[in-house]
């Protein structure tokens, strides 16, 4: 007899339907199908105490469906919000689109499509963004305004000036004519960066051509005194240029003697510098242009600073790196170039290109307190904070203490995260001693502007937490002494 292929679980799950149906008995119902658990909604109220150095109230949340804010904060891959002056740039985490708010009120200054190339200096030192639209670059200020677009096509932001450099400009050759711009693009300075005595020309010389160039004019020429260089900083009234011989030359560009010589360092000639015996000469990197702290009370400076250092002063910082001898950081005066003083960091940190335009190299500056936090390379330390006064080390991120990563300052705290720690929660510390203020906090700080407004992240929300805006004076049918001024209406 043929067997059958019905399974023998089948055949009895049949003969089970089967007796239900002739009992009456009904089928056992589904289990019931519960609802999913809707989201909690984003919190809008701040909970706890702000971290250290944040001050104010709460002014504004970001995120919500009740919140009016601007579409950007739906971006599906969130946002990123950096400070600049007394605003807020808030980038798309999926796109190039960026847009500039005042970190009091909330206003939209400024909105675009555009890609974002970093953070610059005016010649009075504010930040401004560089941006570029295509290939064309240009400049916001923190209000939302254009500062600068380039006049002709290859010309460069640098420090508040445009800077043209010669045609198929390198690092390798880096001679020809070079123009200084002011922001509008007004030519302020024009000069010719010679390549230096000795330098072997593209065509040998011909031996029977009698125009060829004496020993004589070649020795003179030899004798000039600088071979001017390459725009690598400028200030208000002043633009750096390095030669690529370990000398920066400072040529004002004052309108009444524009490209006046101002002062020059030599690392080669500089007995002040303290570095004319090492071999190679190390080479110079501007770290930028720092203010010191304004004294408190009408307290003198401290009586190791330097007279020319005191409190309110601006402070140029110049690190030179040798690959085979620790790296060395000099403050000068703007104004003449002097010597404040001289430091000798842990190690070696990276030699860099000849030319490169001045940057902090990864540091964070607290003004406030007038600590400069600079990363290092080798040695003992990880990273060295150094008085910007007094030109010596506060203290130093040894090797056990690496794990923590600063992010910003600001009031005199260190904000960064400590990923040796229970958790890569924020961490505070002071700027003076590098003793931790705080560690558990309520809420992380994102971004502080210049004005103290601060972005606090807590429970899938930010707070925008500050000072409240000032109220405008009531009017009295007179004219204000000091009226607002608002951002230009033609801002791209």
């Amino acid at each position: 007899m043929r067997s059958s292929r019905v399974p023998q679980a089948l055949t009895c799950g049949i003969a089970a339907l089967l007796v239900a149906a002739c009992s009456g008995d009904p089928a056992p119902a589904p289990a019931p199908v519960e609802p999913e658990a809707e989201p909690a909604p984003v919190p809008t109220e701040f909970e706890g105490q702000a971290p250290p150095g944040i001050e104010g109230e709460v002014l504004r949340v970001l995120h919500g469906d009740d919140v009016d804010a601007h579409d950007i904060f739906a971006d599906p891959l969130g946002v990123r919000i950096s400070p600049v002056g007394d605003a807020f740039l808030i980038s798309s985490g999926g796109e190039d689109r960026h847009l500039l708010q005042d970190a009091a009120t909330g206003a939209d200054l400024w909105e675009g499509e555009v890609r974002f190339r970093g953070f610059g200096t005016d010649l009075t030192g504010a930040p401004v963004l560089l941006m570029s639209d295509g290939d064309r670059p240009f400049v916001l200020d923190p209000a939302g305004a254009v500062l600068w677009e380039p006049a002709e096509e290859g010309d460069r932001y640098l420090d508040g000036v445009g800077v043209r450099r010669p045609d198929e400009w390198s690092a390798q050759e880096p001679y020809g004519e070079y123009t200084v711009l002011a922001a509008d693009g007004e030519e302020l300075w024009g000069y010719e960066f010679a390549a230096p005595p000795g330098e072997p020309s593209e065509e040998p010389a011909d031996p029977e051509d009698e125009e060829a160039e004496e020993p004589e004019e070649a020795e003179e020429a030899a004798d000039e005194p600088q071979r001017l260089g390459v725009p690598v900083t400028a200030w208000d009234g002043a633009v750096l240029l390095a030669s690529g011989d370990g000398a920066l030359h400072a040529r004002s560009l004052d309108s009444e003697e524009p490209g006046g010589e101002l002062w020059t360092l030599d690392v080669g000639t500089d007995g002040d510098l303290g570095l004319t015996d090492l071999a190679p000469l190390p080479v110079p990197h501007v770290l930028g242009l720092f203010p010191l702290p304004a004294a408190e009370d009408g307290k003198a400076a401290d009586e190791d600073t330097r007279e020319s250092a005191d409190p309110g002063d601006d402070v140029l910082l110049v690190r030179w790196s040798s690959a085979e001898s620790p790296s060395v950081l000099s403050a000068h005066d703007p104004a003449d170039g002097d010597v404040l003083w001289t430091l000798e960091e842990p190690g070696p940190n990276p030699v860099g290109g000849a030319y490169d335009p001045a940057g902090p190299a990864g540091g964070l500056y607290d003004a406030t307190t007038g600590t400069f936090l600079l990363p290092q390379a080798s040695g003992t330390a990880t990273a060295v904070a150094v008085d910007l006064a007094a030109g010596e080390v506060r203290w130093g991120l040894e090797e056990e203490d690496g794990a923590f990563s600063p992010a910003f300052t600001h009031a005199g705290f260190v904000y960064g995260t400590d990923r040796g720690g229970e958790s890569d929660s924020q961490v505070v510390l002071d700027a003076l001693d590098m003793d931790v203020v705080a560690d558990d906090l309520d809420a992380h700080v994102e971004a502080v502007t210049d004005g103290g407004h601060a972005i606090l992240v807590q429970g899938r929300q930010r707070f925008v937490y500050g000072p409240p805006p000032q109220e405008e004076p009531e009017e009295t049918g007179e004219p204000s002494e000091s009226p607002s001024e608002s951002p230009d209406d033609d801002a791209s």
